[in-house]
């Protein structure tokens, strides 16, 4: 066992002023040292970096070459984008004046020849980015490491590659892994976890952590023998816990004992000072019990920007210190520690930074305490080799972390090059200043102070994980947040659930009452209710939030349990029932120039695919608006309705005012939906359902959201390996039985013959993990109930021209559990096409044209949900003017609508009613009738009302959830057209209606078509409504008219309202328009794009 000397610590060696100013000093040196070394064209390199810090158009143009020109392999497509990106931002002033020249020159000859220019322009790219990421060619490989070696330095080598979106691509990476530990050459390699098991899962944390290790033993097995060293990389915050856990097992194997091995900590994250800690009292044991020392890389952290998107999107406090003085002193503080005698003699420290002042540190730490041959500098490849040189003599030896790719995945590489890109221009990043740094110059003194700062600053960090405590305190909030998702990296977490998984145990469920007693009940009941004051029906409501908020765990052992869902997706459908709560409790108000009248007895017909989210909005809203409710449940899903009705009466809700009514589907369930005490009723299902429930009752106010045969169109300017990791998970998730789910794909020809394509496309769908909802691994788990015949026709069966790309099994063990189905050569028109399947199949079209692909995604009698992959933003705008669904998604998945971010509902036969969103600021007021206050309003009052609405309301995109890293706009599109009939009423009445009617229908453009009963008989309209309905949407209703007229609306897919025409425009205009909600992500690989 290796022994270190402690240094003499009777003076205190690095608490002094003078010490501060030896690193100080030291940090000059280096520098005024790298600039004599400084070659010509490093110098202009360094120049032209330097520029593009202050030319924003000159870093997005950059941006724009690196991660869009080329998606496309077409010449003239990419000679297309490039022309386009130079439109845009110019061609940067900074460059030379040949290089601005030869730029005007080849966008100009691309256009004429862009087979010969654009393959010029990458060989360019390449050359130019081939210093930072390395030619993995293995003769490339051979000639730069050789000479690395010969120049003094050694190279931790990191295959760069195709995104790991399966395990075919796992495997492939692992077996790369294992051919560089076989390189004589190659003597050190990082790896991170996620590129050698592609269903990292850390809900199912012992089972991922025994399958990362069964890896990592293949890999260490290579190293030990030839004396390779392998160090564990990692990025995501998420991987922290379980790399170090995985880390941690196989070395205390007999077998590795041995084996000295390494592992990177981000000192970006608070949690990584105890992480270190625990490492060296671990290897502490490990080596003085025989075993191997280990190596801790220090780094600083590289994935920020996707650590505050993450955080964004879920709710979280970003897992990173919020300030760059943070985390400096952060790693000054691990530095310090690791340098110390007593630590370094059980784990060597590589201490990885480009920023001279910490170097220096490292420098005098490790000579000062005696560690110097346990404390080694380390620093990117291709960054700064000036100073990397330099730092190398000082140091005795520099390694340089070296990404490699293949040629032919050079373009899937761009993530390391954007990141590469954003650090050198962050404002706070050494690099950024390192360029046309001078010795003694305002900016050095100003990095000399954050430096100073970081040192007296590094006592006094907290060390304690941000992502322990909400982002948000929402019980004491006066305005909506939405409610956090679980954080199932934290310890704590996982141990909640684990102990309400096994204490669970079915409730009893009351026995069925008499549905005449549950009726009166609820019609009994309404009326006090509905005289409660909004701000107790409020805090009713936001009880409930609490409750459930208290009852998470249980309620997804539930629901794991009967609806077969898996952990991840019943904690989201909690955290939207929380959501739903608080948001229709703050949101609902009365307009003070109207008057409410709750509209009485409402019943909530929920689907078993969402048991516990949908009712708990349909009953939420209705109780907030003053109506009694009667919970019907889905059959398959009782216990979990139960769950949530039993949640809301202990909050505070009457359990005469919400019933819990678990009847069958059949006369009793018929009796229910019929009966005329009913006033409402809130349906989520087929449309064949709720076109039943239209025809039992056509009088019946029935607010429905139905089917959807959702397709998400994939261009050539697509990120392709984006588009696969969210066309997979929006096809499969939660088995495909999402209303909203994916079950086609309208790929470019491009893409769609690209064989790269096809095979991460099998790999990604074919690795999705197969089970019951139990076993915590399982993604795809089994159907609620057997296939349905639709959907065994589409797992079983192929149409004429169709072909497996990767054919769904079913289990011998469940007969509801399939594997993924994806079938190719899907015609338009076919019966796949249109038919909604609701399981996990997915099928391929292919398009020539992105007008053809829209063509075909609008040719469903569905609008419920629609997505586009590009990063082309003309095609992204022609797009979203010309789809029609209600919930549109530019560059991510098609599921997973929140609350408030995203309201849900569809066009055209996915919605029955209004059209008032779920989750959105109009849904709650669909269970009200709003009056004017004022029986006599002027024309002049009711247009300033009406035109005010428009200018700000409705003519206008609303994103009241205002997130960085993604917009979500709420916007109005007019409606196909409204018709009018004014039936049996007064004069004034109907006078006032059309007159207002006419006054919208200048407003908001929309077509109108009016039928007065004064001019027009009933049955003369009912002739003339045939013709017509074609030409609008919805059929307005103002005075009495026959059933007749409910009838044939609901015949002729038309939807009826029969609110009357106020004067208050915010209340009448929404019955005009429809509701979208555009879904677009703002980002790349974190980085802000527009």
């Amino acid at each position: 066992m290796r022994t270190l000397t402690p240094p003499d610590f009777s003076v205190n060696l690095i608490d002094s002023a003078s010490f501060l100013e030896s690193v100080s000093q030291r940090a000059e040196q280096l520098l005024v040292k790298s600039r004599l070394a400084q070659t010509s064209a490093e110098k202009k390199a360094a120049q032209n970096v330097a520029g593009m810090m202050n030319d924003r158009a000159g870093k997005s143009l950059t941006l724009a070459m690196v991660d869009e020109v080329f998606r496309s392999h077409q010449p003239a497509r990419q000679a297309q984008r490039w022309q386009s990106a130079l439109n845009r931002f110019g061609i940067p002033g900074y460059l030379p004046w040949i290089d601005r020249c030869l730029m005007q020159i080849g966008s100009l000859a691309s256009r004429i020849a862009p087979g010969i220019v654009m393959p010029l322009v990458t060989s360019r790219l390449q050359s130019e980015s081939s210093n930072v990421i390395l030619d993995a060619t293995p003769s490339e490989l051979k000639k730069h490491f050789a000479t690395r070696q010969s120049e003094g330095f050694r190279c931790n080598l990191n295959h760069l590659g195709e995104a790991i979106l399966g395990e075919e691509e796992a495997q492939h990476r692992l077996k790369l892994i294992l051919g560089y530990l076989a390189n004589p050459l190659v003597d050190y390699v990082s790896v991170k976890i996620t590129a050698i098991f592609s269903q990292v899962n850390i809900v199912a944390w012992e089972e991922t952590r025994s399958e990362i290790c069964k890896r990592l033993r293949t890999i260490f097995r290579a190293a030990l023998p030839q004396g390779k060293f392998v160090n564990l990389d990692m990025e995501e915050y998420r991987d922290l816990a379980i790399t170090i856990e995985a880390f941690q097992t196989v070395l205390d194997e007999p077998e590795f004992r041995q084996l000295s091995a390494g592992i990177v900590l981000q000192a970006y994250l608070p949690d990584s000072f105890a992480a270190q800690k625990n490492l060296t009292e671990w290897a502490r044991k490990r080596v003085e019990s025989g075993g191997e020392d280990i190596k801790v890389r220090l780094v600083k952290g590289a994935n920020l920007a996707m650590e505050q998107v993450e955080a964004e999107l879920h709710g979280w406090n970003q897992a990173p210190y919020p300030t760059k003085a943070d985390t400096d002193a952060n790693f000054r503080r691990m530095l310090e520690y690791g340098c110390q005698p007593e630590h370094a003699e059980y784990v060597r420290l590589g201490v990885a930074s480009h920023n001279l002042f910490d170097i220096a540190l490292a420098l005098e730490l490790r000579e000062r305490l005696g560690t110097t041959e346990r404390v080694e500098l380390e620093m990117l490849e291709g960054m700064a080799n000036h100073q990397a040189r330099v730092v190398r003599d000082e140091a005795h030896g520099l390694l340089l972390y070296s990404p490699v790719v293949q040629k032919a995945d050079f373009f899937s590489a761009m993530s390391y090059l954007v990141r590469r890109l954003d650090e050198n221009t962050a404002p706070e990043n050494f690099l950024r200043a390192a360029f046309s740094l001078e010795p003694d110059s305002p900016t050095w003194h100003e990095q000399k102070q954050r430096f100073e700062d970081g040192w007296n600053h590094r006592t006094n960090v907290s060390a304690l994980s941000r992502r322990i405590e909400p982002l948000h305190d929402l019980q004491t909030m006066s305005t909506f947040e939405n409610e956090p998702d679980s954080d199932w990296t934290q310890i704590q977490v996982r141990e909640q659930l684990n102990q309400a998984i096994a204490n669970w145990s079915n409730p009893v469920l009351p026995p069925l009452a008499e549905l005449d007693f549950v009726l009166d009940q609820a019609v009994v009941s309404q009326p006090a209710w509905e005289s409660r004051t909004i701000e107790e029906r409020r805090q009713i409501l936001m009880s409930a939030a609490k409750v459930m908020r208290q009852d998470r765990f249980r309620t997804i052992a539930c629901m794991q349990r009967e609806a077969k869902k898996a952990i991840w997706e019943a904690d989201a459908e909690i955290s939207e029932a929380i959501d739903f709560a608080r948001y229709y409790a703050m949101e609902f108000e009365i307009p003070a120039s109207m008057k409410a009248q709750a509209l009485g007895v409402v019943v909530v017909t929920p689907p078993w695919n969402f048991p516990y989210a949908i009712p708990a909005g349909g009953v939420l809203a209705a109780l907030m608006a003053g109506c009694s409710v009667i919970l019907k449940p889905a059959p398959e899903t009782a216990v979990t309705a139960y769950l949530l009705a039993s949640q809301l009466w202990e909050a505070g809700v009457p359990r005469d005012v919400l019933q819990f009514f678990p009847c069958e589907d059949g006369e009793t369930g018929k009796a229910l939906i019929t009966d005329s005490r009913v006033a409402a009723v809130v349906l989520t299902g087929g449309w064949e359902t709720a076109q039943m429930f239209r025809n039992w009752r056509p009088t019946l106010r029935l607010y429905a959201e139905t089917s959807g045969k959702n397709a998400m169109v994939i261009t050539a300017q697509a990120d392709r390996e984006l588009a696969i990791k969210d066309l997979v998970k929006s096809a499969f998730g939660h088995s495909g039985q999402k209303c909203s789910a994916a079950s086609l794909a309208i790929v470019d020809q491009e893409i769609y013959r690209d064989p790269a394509f096809r095979r991460q496309l099998r790999d990604a769908a074919s690795s999705l993990i197969v089970g019951p909802a139990t076993d915590r691994r399982s993604v795809v788990t089994p159907l609620i109930r057997p296939a349905s015949p639709a959907l065994h026709r589409a797992l079983t069966t192929l149409e004429p021209g169709e072909e497996w790309l990767l054919e769904p099994v079913q289990s011998p063990h469940d007969p509801c559990l399939w594997s993924p189905g994806i079938k190719l050569g899907v015609k338009p028109g076919s019966w796949f096409h249109l038919t909604e399947c609701f399981g996990p199949v997915l099928g391929i079209m292919c398009s020539t044209t992105l007008d053809e692909a829209i063509k075909w995604q609008n040719a469903t009698s569905f609008g419920l949900t629609a997505g586009l992959h590009t990063l082309d933003k003309e095609e992204q705008v022609y797009w979203k003017d010309r789809v029609q669904a209600g919930n549109v998604y530019i560059n991510r998945s098609t599921t997973g609508a929140i609350v408030r971010r995203q309201p849900f509902g569809g066009w055209k036969r996915s919605s029955i009613g209004p059209g008032a969103k779920a989750g959105g600021p109009n849904y709650s007021h669909l269970f009200t009738r709003l009056t004017d206050r004022n029986s006599f309003v002027s024309p002049v009052e009711i247009e300033h009302s009406y035109q005010k609405a428009w200018n700000q309301q409705f003519s206008v995109s609303h994103d009241p959830s205002k997130l960085h890293c993604e917009r979500n706009e709420f916007r109005y599109r007019p409606s196909r057209g409204v018709i009018l009939r004014v039936g049996i009423c007064d004069e004034t009445t109907a006078s006032q209606a059309i007159e207002r009617a006419q006054l919208a229908a200048q407003i908001t453009g929309v077509r109108l078509i009016i039928s007065d009963s004064r001019r027009e008989s009933e049955a003369d309209f009912l002739t003339s409504l045939a013709d017509h309905a074609g030409e609008a949407e919805f059929l307005r209703i103002v005075g009495a008219v026959s059933e007749a007229v409910f009838k044939a609306a609901a015949d002729l897919d038309l939807n009826w309202i029969d609110a009357p025409l106020t004067a208050h425009g915010p209340t009448e205009l929404r019955y005009w328009l429809r509701e979208q909600s555009v879904s677009q992500t703002r980002h790349r690989y974190g980085l802000i794009i527009d």
